[in-house]
């Protein structure tokens, strides 16, 4: 018994080894994006969709302020979905501070297209610009990010393109944060360079309108939790347009972290229901993550000293994955969280497909979605 266990184990914990290496190498590898922008830059308009957003607001604000774009082809349209705090007034008060900014007020969902896809569409029909930049309110992008991000649209049939968002980190609870954002959206880059784009990060994203009017936008979609994705999916399933994820540090973004673990824990839960729309080559590796992190857990109570050594090689790969992560993106990883990070992990893994089967349905910005 304990043979064929340690059988099992050795086999799925290689399998995910080979796909972090392999991960790890498409993204060393991955060409430097071009950072010389267009004779005739396109008209952005940069999208926010805030509900309830008075504390995080300002600080997003400010740093769209600082955008490097050429005058006169910056648009900054700030979505107030139904809020009950401040965020209106500090929305009217950046539109008197500078003309490039506009008030949309969210109307009451009619039909199907309702929670943060209704507040985009809203943003989108009254957007001018060809070219559609998305981030979020807890958000601070660099003053180059928007240049950056048009950069990328020279190329023909770009339809999608999306940077990686890095967590701000002071507490042990940030640091694990940041590391889980890092890996996952490290490994999501290796998968885009290999063809097979699996996600978006919808708070670091740009999106050709025509990519968008292509798929019927939001309206034609069906309601989901993560939004950003299936628009991502939509528009690569469905059209001629390309679709990117890049670890470049041109295009990474900023966001705040969740204050708690049961906050974070119903974030990761939004985003794993979301993830169950992927297409059905990704579930082997759903289920190739999930089993090397069941199988190391039972095999310290069944076979303790070969499991270490298993686990132990494991967290290296990651750290290696993480590691070639924040080289391409030029920070720094907070190593020192790595060990709690792994702890999170393993118990993250574990318990979410129970999460998802005994409560579907969680809360995001009051609403229960």
């Amino acid at each position: 018994m304990m043979a064929l266990w340690l059988t099992g184990t050795l086999g799925v914990t290689l399998v995910y080894v080979l796909l972090a290496l392999e991960a790890a190498r498409r993204v060393r590898n991955a060409p430097s994006l071009p950072t010389v922008p267009a004779d005739s830059p396109p008209f952005v308009s940069i999208i926010v969709a805030a509900r309830d957003e008075e504390e995080a607001l300002p600080r997003c604000l400010a740093a769209l302020r600082t955008q490097d774009y050429p005058a006169g082809c910056l648009e900054v349209l700030i979505a107030d979905d139904h809020s009950s705090d401040t965020t209106a007034a500090i929305i009217e008060q950046a539109v008197r501070k500078d003309a490039r900014f506009r008030y949309i007020r969210v109307p009451d969902a009619a039909g199907p297209l309702r929670g943060k896809a209704h507040a985009l569409h809203t943003a989108i029909q009254a957007a001018r610009g060809d070219l559609l930049l998305f981030t979020d309110a807890d958000c601070t992008p660099p003053p180059s990010w928007a240049r950056h991000l048009s950069m990328q649209f020279e190329a023909p049939q770009t339809g999608v393109v999306c940077g990686v968002t890095l967590i701000e980190h002071r507490t042990l609870l940030d640091r694990v944060q940041a590391l889980d954002w890092l890996l996952l959206l490290t490994m999501a880059a290796a998968a885009s360079e290999a063809g097979r784009p699996i996600t978006a990060q919808g708070n670091n994203m740009a999106v050709c309108r025509a990519a968008y009017e292509a798929v019927g936008g939001y309206p034609a979609l069906p309601f989901s939790v993560t939004e950003d994705y299936l628009l991502f999916r939509t528009i690569h399933e469905t059209t001629g347009w390309q679709v990117r994820l890049v670890a470049d540090a041109t295009l990474k973004n900023r966001t705040r972290p969740l204050p708690t673990l049961p906050a974070l824990f119903s974030q990761r839960k939004r985003w794993a229901r979301g993830g169950l729309r992927a297409p059905a080559w990704v579930y082997p590796g759903y289920a190739a993550i999930f089993l090397t992190h069941l199988s190391l857990v039972a095999g310290l109570f069944i076979a303790p000293l070969p499991t270490l050594a298993l686990l132990s090689l494991k967290v290296a790969v990651d750290a290696l994955v993480l590691s070639t992560g924040a080289r391409k993106l030029e920070t720094r990883a907070p190593f020192s969280a790595l060990l709690a990070f792994e702890a999170y992990l393993f118990g993250y893994l574990l318990l979410m497909p129970f999460a998802l089967l005994l409560t579907p349905r969680s809360t995001w910005k009051g609403r229960k979605v």
